[in-house]
């Protein structure tokens, strides 16, 4: 029994004396790392383990910054839904008020994470542009109710639907938004129709919808909207409104402020800027984009003739059909029409 228990004893000692040479031959640091990286995650809610070395790296100078941080820039940074999900959680941005996520390929997941944050109440702007958010993720975004003071919101080359942008138009959250950005997506008439019935967003200033294959149909319902008197800056390029979609947008008669105007690649022709040319309203139009259109010496004849655009600065009828005569016109009312020479002859 003697011998046993020498035995066990030695064994015993043996381990102890092994788990110290391990212990000696770690890494000095390694205790004090993991502690950091504990500690990290009970302060800050972001631990290398939940994100990988990558994203942690990227991120935890923002986490230890906490309601100091006013503005995050992570664009393209491909953080990805993890990224969005990890950014999501953090409670202590109470004063974040610019958040910038272009390009980081979040997708639905990242978007439905992101518009579950209830902290960021003092968000301002939300750049989600280029992350494949679908209609899915933008209903999503659709749903927050805690930023109340968000005015600037980019969405754009997200694959958005006709839902999506219905879902966004619904929203009744956003009473201070000034700019919305939703280009290259593909909302179609459908989706131009839904936008158009937003009577919240009232101070709505900037309205980006390049794109979005809109035709005349929902050219004519975006002109019937009543609620948008402070819009300054409408973006209607790459789309196929045609010549009854621009006369249906010469009939608005609330867009007072109106200073940017683009009809560009729009397959609009002499009918179209002849109704363009007797809108009334736009007393303080100062640039206005027809080019890429189908627009002759006649249509631009009769641009010249209107005597609304006292403030107009630029007009650019560049790639349409226009020679000598109609160049002519509209140079003689407003010089720095923009048609190329080549045009001209």
């Amino acid at each position: 029994m003697k011998e046993e228990s020498e035995v066990t004893k030695e064994q015993t000692n043996s381990k102890v004396a092994t788990e110290k040479v391990q212990q000696l031959m770690r890494n000095p640091d390694d205790e004090e790392n993991k502690e950091t990286i504990v500690r990290k995650a009970n302060n800050y809610l972001l631990t290398e383990e939940e994100v990988g070395s990558e994203l942690f790296n990227l991120l935890e100078p923002y986490f230890r910054q906490r309601e100091t941080l006013i503005t995050l820039n992570l664009n393209n940074k491909e953080i990805r839904a993890k990224g969005a999900w990890a950014i999501s959680k953090n409670a202590a941005w109470a004063n974040l008020t610019y958040l910038y996520l272009q390009g980081n390929s979040i997708g639905a997941e990242g978007a439905i994470a992101i518009s579950k944050n209830t902290a960021w109440m003092n968000l301002i702007t939300l750049n989600l542009a280029v992350n494949f958010i679908g209609d899915e993720g933008a209903c999503a975004i659709s749903e927050n109710n805690s930023w109340t003071n968000l005015k600037i919101l980019n969405l754009s080359s997200n694959k958005i639907g006709a839902k999506g942008a219905s879902a966004i138009s619904r929203n009744t959250t956003w009473t201070n938004l000034t700019s919305l950005y939703f280009l290259d997506n593909s909302i179609g008439d459908e989706g131009a129709i839904a936008l158009s019935m937003n009577i919240i967003w009232r101070h709505l200033a900037t309205l980006y919808l390049q794109g979005n294959s809109i035709g005349a149909e929902g050219a004519t319902a975006i002109s019937k909207n009543t609620a948008w008197t402070n819009l300054t800056t409408l973006n209607l390029s790459d789309n196929s409104i045609g010549d009854n979609g621009a006369s249906a947008i010469s009939t608005n008669a609330s867009w007072m402020n109106l200073t940017t105007l683009d009809l560009s690649y729009n397959h609009i022709g002499d009918e179209g800027a002849s109704a363009v040319s007797k809108n009334i309203t736009w007393t303080n139009l100062v640039t206005f984009n027809l080019s890429w259109n189908s627009i002759s010496d006649e249509g631009a004849s009769v641009l010249s003739k209107n005597t609304t655009w006292m403030n107009l600065k630029t007009l650019n009828l560049s790639w349409n059909s226009i020679g000598n005569r109609g160049a002519s016109a509209v140079k003689a009312k407003w010089p720095r029409t923009i048609i190329p020479v080549e045009e001209e002859y």
